[in-house]
């Protein structure tokens, strides 16, 4: 699950917004600073663009892009996986100043949703599945046409499945009834999660991909033959769905101006 960062893409747009008031050498030298940090960020050298981004926020505490993009350089040199003290003090970092960004939101009630999903995409890597989808959920109850919300939960819901199952479903029977119930609750929860997104993104070609493997998930726990075969055409379908989806996708792509390259 990849790290939300679309607002990213467009750089240096803060340095042509005016600048008044008693603060403008601070703010002056913050953006001076945030458009280093960018070019260090761009160049993938995030620790050195991690300090420009910290002393842009020295200069103008309030600079919330500023503080996006520390957050977003932190991530960035987060392992996932790796339990070394100094890269969970990175994630933990990134989760501390992704936290201030909502909290200090000017909108109480339109918080930054980049940060989040940011908040829940940290959370995934590092394994803790209840987090991430708390995140999520106030993703969903602020923003509730966010289909990406709706999708991390899913994706969530399906790598536990898929853990405790088996890629046969052959761990099934040995599962607790309690940890059937659960898993099989999760599995509900993904498929109706999918489906609103899916409603709100009907081009979402990932979300159908999973969408399948959850009926799938869901097949495994069904003993009755018929049931079982009727569950997997549903997963079937999604997988034709799926498959049209990303020919579409394609076809949108090789249609688009190639941009030429200067040698």
């Amino acid at each position: 699950m990849r790290l939300n960062c679309k607002w990213l893409v467009i750089l240096f747009v803060l340095t042509v917004l005016p600048l008044s008031g008693c603060g403008f050498v601070q703010k002056l030298k913050a953006r001076n600073n945030l458009n280093k940090g960018v070019k260090a960020f761009a160049d993938q050298k995030y620790e050195a663009a991690a300090q420009y981004f910290e002393k842009s926020l020295q200069l103008d505490p309030n600079f919330e892009s500023a503080r996006m993009y520390l957050a977003t350089s932190f991530t960035y040199q987060f392992v996932p996986g790796s339990n070394k003290p100094e890269n969970i003090a990175l994630a933990n970092k990134a989760i501390k100043i992704f936290e201030e960004v909502v909290a200090k939101a000017k909108d109480p009630s339109q918080p930054n949703a980049d940060a989040m999903l940011s908040l829940a995409t940290l959370y995934y890597q590092m394994n803790e599945y209840d987090k991430s989808k708390e995140w999520c959920g106030k993703v969903q109850k602020v923003y509730p046409q966010n289909a990406e919300a709706y999708y991390r939960i899913a994706v969530m819901d399906y790598k536990e499945a898929s853990d405790k199952t088996g890629p046969k479903g052959e761990n099934v029977a040995d599962l607790k009834p309690d940890d059937k119930a659960r898993i099989q609750k999760n599995i509900d929860e993904g498929i109706k999660d999918l489906e609103k997104a899916l409603e709100i993104r009907p081009d979402y070609c990932d979300a159908m991909s999973y969408a399948n493997l959850l009926w799938r998930e869901k097949a495994k726990f069904e003993k009755d033959p018929k049931a079982k075969a009727q569950i997997n055409r549903e997963a079937d379908k999604l997988f034709q769905r799926e498959l049209i989806c990303k020919k579409k996708v394609q076809e949108q792509e090789a249609q688009k101006p190639k941009k030429m390259v200067v040698k």
